[in-house]
């Protein structure tokens, strides 16, 4: 092989390299040296290594080594280069030799060959002076100072203990490292992936209504999204040797070890890919462990993965102020902006978020008085001054840049309040639920915060059932509405509600709520929680969380439309009588309300005037309290906030949420088909795949049969024409609905529902004991709320029937009863003017086959006003209908003194009409039916005497029953009470002389009887006490007569 000049040549041994020169060069010029001893070696075993800097006499080079300019001269064996003043440094590297081995015979191709170093031998006049040559060395003379050899010799050993003891640490910090290795997690690609993408929420046309980014805002960005200008920003800043290095600059990892002895923050020592590393798979403790896994793994994700793949994922993961995390959300949060249309220093300005997010953070820095956006402004000057010395941007884009205005928006639309959050937290919650039951999971609040965190944070897109206009009128209608009922102590009319961050709201009173679903499908596409918009995330939302007595508007669902299954018809008779009802309970055994008018009265009366006492009636004498029950939880209600008691359903004091109202009454406008109610339809992960659909887990049931269903709309849109429900008429819309008054009005509802929609909405106090102001009721105060957004969103469209359907079809039929017994009416019926036939709905099995046995046509005299006897002249006839009450009839059940009350024309006490025919004459009853001026004792009239014996007797008869000392049963009072009545009458006409002789002396008989078996005598006070008159017992007769009287019998 032939030598190169200058050039070095290595030699292997044992693994380790040696360097040396090919031969040594002179000390002195044109000094003879003798050869050195050197073992032949074949040219073939030299292996060349290319000059250093000095020996090729590169003039940059050899200046930066401390070496002087100087060109090789040319001699035997190569050329060396003179130096004009040899110093110790060139001495030593003169005395090594180019160097030649022998080459093994054994040697064998693909095994290690040892090299043995072979060392010229120097002589001794080479080290030392001598030989008219400059020495190296110079011998010493003198003895070494005893200090100094100590110094030095103490010296040497700290030398070596220093090196012993780096070695010793280089060792340990080998295994700490390699201990940290091993323990490493194992690269989950998933986590590099799979990372955190913000939900979306859409209304039912599928426009956005919002992000549901919750506490990190993410959106991801393909890499054709991201624009190069951007990626570039954050290499420049971030990691400029990206595209170099293969997951670890070392350069820097140094630096960020140095920080950490310091202890110190780190300043960007690590990779984009260590910071990848990091964000995802690590945590972002600063220790060594953490250091020395997240190389490693960066080392094996770079083998893994393009470059490109790695900067989209760290640019999709890294948080950047606020609840911002990538660019993409980052960059509509700050600037409005998509990424396309990002400037050059809006891409410098997120790029520069990144080293501390919060200190970064513009929104903070250019809106909050205690920070300066000059913080910002510098930091995004120092990374567009990085992308310029990197050569990503020119000179002139970055002049332009330095000078260019940014906008940062004051408000964050990822944590600002979204639209409509009544509704939009409800289907979160839904979609929530669905999950659990999906997964199989109990609903507890630890799975509820799981699933709420990945609905966050997984990409999934949730289509909602709501429509925004819907929503929003009715929002706007709660919100502006005038008419609200005032409290009966207006102190309490704000309430003051403290909020966990030590804030209070004042909220005004009373509230309200409403909710309205489409009953055709089930869906739900409004929702209001409260009477303002929301200013907050998750406040209280009325709709779903407030569950208040609805009062009667619970009715037809709880009593009515139960009963109608049973059999019932609108013409079914109730009595509505202030009565004890056999099961109701309470210290009444009735409900109050409604009994201004008593008597026997339709159901669809007692339904369009909301009688309390007609649906305790039908509810414990025809459904049962249980069978109630069992109707409301089969339409969706809670069955632990309903009470099984008379109140409860009766009189609606069960707790109910508008949204489970309004759900069970779009039972009945859906043809008697309960859905549960619905806010999402489906829920599609980020690649567009349905994840979950409401309808698998939604319920349908025929609760009612459709007739069920026609009939009780058909009374209610009665209730809403004429009854307590005016409030709620819709121009040119069938309405039907049904008012609801809380006891002592702590509430107010209403409930109705069109062809198109269902709805209910509530107004009270969020403290229930704080009452509304006296004579406040649904029909004045929810009816016309309702009505209100109602008529809005019905607006332009066409009247359409609630349940389209004929009632033939239906297999209901027409028939007129009567409206006492509810039986067949007959002409008699017809007769009564006082209880006229109706005429209504009946299932076609159900109609009464059985004529009226209540009603007659008899002959009435014209002078006396009474049946007619065979005495009375023909020519003073006239026909009148009366009522004998049957004696097996319902209302010969009702209490004779309110019967006398609301019903004195009815006759009492008889079996039938044909036994009040057969009534003899002689009979004290018989002037009271019948004619007693035409007889055949006719013209006997009354003596004086007679008749100041009658009124002696009515007398007596007043104060007995006045009296308190007398416990007359009930029974006994009414016989009194009739004999009265039937002397009086015949007093005040005074034309039946013997009848006034008669029924004086039954009453006496009557009295005197009373007297000796009901008497309650008086316990005699102790002689220091005086004896106290005893207390007059209030009485409801008023005293027929005031004055003495004298008893003879």
């Amino acid at each position: 092989m032939k030598r190169k000049p200058n050039a070095r040549y290595v030699l292997v041994s044992g693994g380790r390299a040696y360097n040396r020169r090919k031969r040594f060069e002179s000390l002195e010029a044109g000094a003879a040296q003798p050869a050195p001893q050197e073992t032949p070696v074949p040219e073939s075993d030299v292996y060349e290594v290319p000059p250093s800097p000095v020996m090729r006499g590169d003039k940059e080079n050899a200046t930066k080594h401390g070496r002087p300019d100087s060109a090789p001269s040319a001699g035997q064996g190569g050329d060396v280069l003179p130096l004009e003043k040899p110093t110790l440094m060139t001495r030593m590297r003169s005395a090594v030799s180019r160097l030649r081995l022998p080459k093994k015979e054994e040697d064998e191709p693909g095994k290690t060959r040892t090299f043995i170093p072979v060392r010229p031998e120097i002589s001794e006049e080479h080290l030392y002076e001598g030989g008219g040559a400059e020495s190296i060395f110079t011998r010493r003379t003198k003895p070494r100072n005893f200090a100094l050899s100590v110094f030095f010799t103490a010296l040497k050993m700290l030398a070596v203990l220093v090196v012993a003891l780096g070695f010793a640490g280089l060792g340990a910090v080998t295994g700490i490292a390699k201990a940290y290795i091993d323990t490493s997690p194992e690269l989950d690609i998933g986590l590099i992936e799979n990372q955190a993408q913000t939900s979306v929420i859409y209304d039912a046309r599928g426009n956005v209504i919002t992000t549901f980014a919750g506490l990190e805002n993410r959106e991801w960005a393909s890499s054709e999204e991201i624009p190069d200008m951007l990626k570039n920003a954050f290499v420049a800043i971030e990691d400029v040797r990206f595209y170099k290095h293969h997951g670890v600059d070392f350069k820097r990892l140094v630096s960020a070890v140095i920080n950490t002895f310091r202890n110190v923050n780190t300043h960007g020592g690590s990779t984009i890919t260590q910071q990848l590393i990091k964000n995802r798979v690590l945590s972002s403790e600063q220790s060594y462990r953490r250091k020395i896994q997240e190389a490693f793994l960066a080392m094996q994700l770079e083998t893994q993965y393009s470059k490109d793949d790695i900067l989209v994922a760290y640019m999709n993961a890294i948080p950047l102020g606020g609840i911002n995390y990538g660019v993409k959300a980052a960059a509509k949060d700050y600037f409005g902006k998509s990424l396309s249309e990002l400037t050059i220093r809006e891409c410098a300005m997120l790029a520069g978020i990144t080293q501390n997010p919060t200190k970064f953070n513009p929104r903070l820095n250019y809106y909050d008085e205690n920070r300066d956006r000059k913080t910002t402004d510098d930091r995004t000057d120092t990374v567009l001054r990085a992308m310029y010395d990197a050569g990503f941007i020119t000179k002139e884009q970055y002049e332009a840049a330095l000078s260019e205005e940014v906008t940062i928006l004051e408000k964050s639309s990822a944590s600002s309040m979204y639209d409509m959050p009544a509704f939009v937290e409800y289907a979160v919650s839904e979609v929530i639920d669905c999950m659990l039951k999906d997964r199989g999971l109990e609903d507890t609040s630890a799975n509820r915060a799981a699933m709420e965190k990945e609905l966050r944070t997984g990409g999934y897109h949730i289509y909602t059932t709501v429509i925004p206009e819907i929503q929003h009128t009715v929002q706007q209608t709660l919100s502006t509405w005038e008419n609200y009922p005032k409290l009966a102590d207006p102190t309490y009319s704000v309430r003051i509600s403290k909020n966990a961050d030590g804030t209070v709201d004042e909220i005004i009173q009373p509230q309200a709520a409403a909710v309205v679903i489409d009953q055709s499908n089930g869906h739900i596409v409004a929702m209001v929680g409260s009477r303002d918009e929301p200013t907050r995330k998750k406040l209280l939302n009325r709709a779903v969380s407030s569950n208040m007595p609805v009062g009667s508007s619970l009715k037809p669902l709880a009593v009515y439309a139960p009963a109608l299954e049973n059999g019932m018809s609108p013409a079914s008779i109730i009595l509505n009588f202030a009565q004890p009802i056999e099961g109701y309970g309470g210290s009444r055994g009735y409900p109050t309300g409604g009994l201004s008018s008593q008597g026997p009265v339709t159901m669809r009366k007692s339904v369009v005037s909301s009688l309390n006492v007609g649906a305790a009636r039908v509810l414990f004498e025809n459904v049962t309290p249980a069978a109630s029950k069992n109707y409301l939880v089969s339409m969706g209600m809670d069955p632990d906030t309903i009470f099984a008691d008379g109140p409860g359903l009766a009189l609606g004091t069960s707790g109910i949420s508008m949204l489970e109202l309004t759900a069970a009454f779009s039972t009945l406008s859906n043809g008697g088909v309960y859905q549960s109610p619905i806010a999402f339809t489906v829920v599609k992960d980020s690649q567009g795949n349905v994840v979950l659909d409401a309808e698998k887990f939604r319920t349908t049931a025929q609760i009612f049969k459709k007739s069920t269903a026609w009939l009780m709309t058909d009374m209610l849109i009665d209730a809403v024409k004429s009854g307590t429900g005016r409030k709620a008429r819709i121009d040119g819309i069938t309405v039907a609905g049904k008012t609801g008054t809380n006891e002592t009005y702590r509430g107010v509802v209403f409930a109705g529902y069109t062809g198109y929609y269902t709805s209910s909405v509530w107004i009270g106090h969020d403290n229930y004991q704080y009452p509304l102001k006296d004579g406040s009721t649904g029909g004045d105060y929810a009816a016309p709320l309702w009505q209100a957004y109602m008529s809005k969103i019905h607006e332009g469209l066409p009247d359409k029937a609630i349940i389209d359907s004929n009632p033939q079809d239906l297999g209901l039929v027409k028939a007129t009863v009567c409206s006492v017994t509810g039986l067949l009416a007959t002409d008699a019926c017809k007769a009564d003017t006082a209880h006229p036939p109706v005429t209504d709905w009946f299932f076609a099995g159900s109609v009464p086959k059985t004529p009226c046995n209540a009603h007659v046509l008899v002959n009435i005299d014209a002078t006396s006003g009474k049946i007619a006897t065979p005495f009375c002249p023909q020519d003073q006839l006239g026909q009148k209908s009366i009522l004998v009450v049957p004696a097996d009839s319902q209302l010969a059940t009702i209490d004779p003194e309110l019967m006398a009350k609301h019903m004195p024309e009815a006759i009492l006490g008889f079996a039938n009409y044909q036994e009040l025919l057969s009534l003899p004459e002689t009979d004290p009853r018989y002037g009271s039916y019948f004619c007693h001026v035409h007889s055949a004792n006719t013209g006997n009239y009354p003596t004086e005497e007679e008749l100041s014996y009658a009124r002696t007797i009515l007398g007596f008869a007043d104060d007995m029953l006045a009296s308190g000392s007398y416990a007359l049963p009930a029974s006994v009072r009414s016989d009194i009470l009739s004999l009265v009545r039937r002397l009086e009458a015949a007093v005040e006409e005074g034309v039946n002389g013997s009848l006034i002789s008669s029924l004086s002396l039954e009453l006496y008989q009557k009295c005197v009887d009373a007297q000796n078996r009901y008497y309650v005598p008086v316990s005699p006070a102790p002689a220091s006490t005086p004896t106290p008159e005893p207390e007059p017992v209030e009485e409801e007769e008023e005293h027929l007569y005031d004055y003495e009287y004298e008893v003879t019998p």
